[in-house]
């Protein structure tokens, strides 16, 4: 009767003691260096990080600029608007393309210089000089020329139009990193809550291992130590991915690394 008990004991505290050297071989503090969603102390963060998380004022214009220059839709309306101004310009200098200036020289007295009959032999008289003539002609229709006022303010309008809808994108912009930036700091809490909770249940979990080898708990305390010990380090891998993809999708509005940017003078 007694070799059954002794034999469920033995593989127990085997088991257990693979669970310790597990937990021996697990850093006790977070996850490994390097890793998106470490939560380092003060000291040891960087210069964009105490930025990023902790200066909200200096970091929203940074990455609100940045992104504009980065939206595509906001450089196709500025080369929208830039063709409209050109237009305007065009607008503007129409009426000249119904302007004709000729200019004309000739040599000899009034009348031959009037009459300009070839069967009329020119005769060289005192009066005889160089004659310039210029004439500045000015063939426009009405209605062109009725409707040109409005044709140059539809333009103007055309373009105010523009700059609505560019300031309208940019507003847009603003407000999508707003809230992506908020998204980042949100994931970052919650990563360093569910650090927290890993970081007690681990413990709970090392206390609860102890206890049971001493006799002071029993197998379902530490089987319950256990779960919430692997529960906790799901929650972290989650959250630690969530924080990752937050920081990601912010980066892709902006064009650029958080850490580039706000490492920036």
């Amino acid at each position: 009767m007694h070799k059954p008990m002794l034999l469920c004991l033995l593989v127990l505290l085997l088991c257990a003691g693979r669970f310790a050297a597990a937990q021996g071989a697990r850093p006790a503090a977070g996850p490994a260096p390097g890793r998106a969603g470490l939560t380092e102390p003060e000291a040891g963060r960087a210069a964009w990080e105490i930025r990023f998380f902790d200066q909200p004022e200096l970091t929203l214009p940074v990455l609100v600029a940045a992104a504009v220059r980065h939206s595509a839709e906001v450089k196709a309306l500025e080369a929208e608007r830039a063709v409209t101004r050109e237009d305007l310009q065009i607008a503007r200098k129409a009426i000249l393309g119904s302007v004709v200036l000729t200019n004309s020289l000739g040599y000899g007295n009034i009348a031959n210089v009037a009459l300009a009959d070839p069967s009329v032999v020119p005769v060289r008289t005192d009066n005889s000089a160089r004659h310039y003539a210029t004439s500045l002609n000015l063939n426009l229709p009405l209605d062109r020329l009725a409707s040109r006022p409005n044709q140059i303010a539809r333009q103007k309008l055309q373009g105010q139009r523009l700059e609505y809808l560019a300031q309208s994108r940019r507003d847009a912009v603003r407000q999508r990193v707003i809230d992506l930036y908020q998204a980042v700091l949100l994931a970052h809490r919650v990563l360093g809550l569910r650090q927290q909770s890993y970081v007690n249940a681990s413990l709970n979990a090392q206390l609860a291992e102890k206890q049971f080898r001493t006799g002071e708990a029993t197998l379902a305390d530490l089987s319950l130590m256990q779960d919430r010990f692997i529960n906790a380090s799901i929650d972290r891998e989650s959250a630690a991915s969530s924080y990752t993809t937050a920081l990601l999708l912010l980066e892709e509005v902006t064009g650029a690394k958080v850490a580039d940017l706000l490492a920036q003078p």
